[in-house]
């Protein structure tokens, strides 16, 4: 038994009954309708994906064999500033648009507007998995105000605060922002600040893909203390990370800036990837103003000879404060990792420097024609990290695991199959810089407590049954950049609210996941 808690592991039996754990025991004597023979491998809580993107996947595959295979019985939707509801004005055609989904195919297609609707939509598509949602800041500035580079107006604000007062009170967790992302890399700190001051009075909490992650990592990590300290919320850094060369030095003043807030109050919590590429959106690449009026003003500025030069221009020289991923990782290190037309295919698995020579283009307009073709919808995979500092960040004690997996076409990120499994084969057992205790507790309870949640996390009597069993000398990622569609090694059953969803190799069919409500 290794409960979540951090405390030490220890041998015994669990009982189930009613989707509850209602005994633990040295042995137990009792009869059961079934029973699962686990000595040698570890029983330990259900894994929370605190940080994912499964908001599409969960319509698309409600089975999620691909996070049940890693233990996961948890994720967290609605990150980077992105949430599948509200969706009012500019939020649902923009949301529609920039999705790689087959959305006219669902049986459940974007034909909701408030949270509470969404709830209900997600618990009627029958899910093995359970989900919680936070409110993405970009879809409230959708429905407001579209894809304008404005402050919002006090209507446009106020409206943005409906829309997240009445998410928060169907059940939302909180509410994301991703600011190297339109529309949210247009909001200044002011209109962060008034709406995570919303968040914090009703008890949730602020995730933020920061505003730099690289030379402006630390004025970034200013901006989501200063959030924390005036709107008094607890805040949460996404995916923490120092991207670009010229910046991994920066590890300790990270450390100590982070450790400083925390010391002075802050409720301050991250998660942390063990991996050190990342994989984003073709168009973080691109300077914010090209963005603004959405997609379809972009492809019209593609067009123009003139704004075509200064895109360019602008990548290749950089804007003061702005994340250039450009300078981070070079086109040698920049793969593409997913299209959408059929035309682009060839394309994918290879770095843009490998496909401008194979086509006899200069890596710029590559990828400009790229972005044009495919209107926007292009996935990439940088090498901008480095191991030391991923595993510095991962290993604080206020540090979580999120995989920040998107279930993408073409060759998506080994996270997407490999996240919590390799946690145990890399940092575990390969470098032994976290016991498996600890590792368990980032991955369940240290995260249900961050996420408010009472029933959940631990192995503890009259709590959810949410669990995961594995073999604690085989327990590995088996998924790479090269061949990342590959389930883990040594898992051996995933149960979700007391019943088996996967028993082996084989996904039972049992979709008993819920929607988890803040404070549940």
């Amino acid at each position: 038994m290794v409960d979540g808690t951090g405390a030490r592991s220890w041998v015994g039996d669990v009982a189930i009954k009613d989707g509850r754990f209602v005994a633990l025991d040295t042995k137990i004597n009792a009869d059961a309708r079934r029973v699962i023979f686990a000595r040698d491998f570890i029983l330990a809580p259900g894994f929370i994906d605190i940080h994912c993107h499964s908001d599409f996947a969960i319509f698309d595959d409600p089975d999620s064999t691909i996070k049940m295979k890693q233990g996961v019985t948890l994720d967290v939707l609605g990150n980077c500033g992105e949430s599948l509801a509200p969706l009012d004005g500019d939020a649902r055609s923009s949301i529609k648009a920039a999705s790689d989904s087959d959305i006219n195919g669902w049986a459940h297609p974007l034909n909701w507007s408030g949270y509470a609707d969404y709830i209900r939509r997600i618990e009627d598509a029958g899910l093995s998995i359970n989900v919680m949602g936070l409110v993405g800041h970009g879809t409230l500035r959708l429905a407001a105000m579209g894809h304008s580079d404005a402050s919002p107006s006090a209507g446009q604000m106020d409206h943005m605060k409906s829309l997240l007062a009445d998410s928060l009170e169907a059940g939302a967790a909180g509410i994301s922002t991703g600011l190297i992302y339109a529309p949210g890399c247009f909001a200044d700190t002011s209109e962060l600040i008034e709406l995570a001051g919303l968040v914090g009075r009703k008890g949730g909490f602020y995730a933020s893909h920061i505003r730099n992650e690289a030379e402006g990592v630390l004025a970034a990590l200013d901006e989501v203390i200063r959030i924390g300290r005036e709107s008094r919320v607890a805040v949460h850094v996404s995916h923490l990370k120092l991207a670009g060369y010229r910046n991994w030095h920066l590890r300790d003043a990270v450390v100590q800036k982070l450790e400083k807030a925390r010391a002075d109050g802050i409720d301050l919590t991250c998660d942390v990837y063990p991996y050190f590429h990342s994989c984003t959106t073709m168009l973080a690449m691109l300077p914010p103003w090209s963005l603004e009026g959405g997609v379809s003003s972009l492809i019209g500025r593609l067009a123009d000879f003139r704004q075509r030069r200064q895109i360019i221009h602008d990548i290749e020289t950089g804007i003061p404060g702005w994340e250039n991923m450009y300078h981070n990782s070079g086109w040698e290190k920049t793969v593409i990792s997913s299209v959408q037309t059929p035309a682009n295919k060839d394309l994918e698995g290879k770095s843009i420097a490998v496909n401008a020579s194979e086509r006899g283009k200069d890596p710029f307009d590559l990828m400009l024609d790229l972005i044009a073709a495919e209107k926007g919808v292009v996935s990439i995979i940088s090498e901008s990290m480095n191991e030391d500092n991923m595993v510095r960040f991962l290993t604080l004690p206020f540090a979580m695991i999120g995989s920040d997996g998107s279930p993408t076409r073409g060759k998506p990120h080994p996270r997407l199959y490999g996240t919590f499994p390799r946690v145990f084969r890399r940092i575990v057992r390969e470098m032994g810089v976290l016991s498996v205790e600890s590792a368990v507790h980032k991955m369940s309870g240290q995260t249900a407590d961050r996420l408010g949640l009472r029933q959940s996390g631990f192995i503890r009597r009259g709590l959810n049954a949410d669990a995961v069993i594995f073999d604690p000398l085989t327990f590995g990622d088996t998924a790479t950049y090269g061949h990342p569609q590959q389930f883990p090694s040594g898992h051996i059953a995933t149960i979700v609210n007391g019943q088996v969803v996967i028993d082996g190799e084989e996904h039972t069919g049992v979709r008993k996941g819920v929607f988890y409500k803040a404070g549940g």
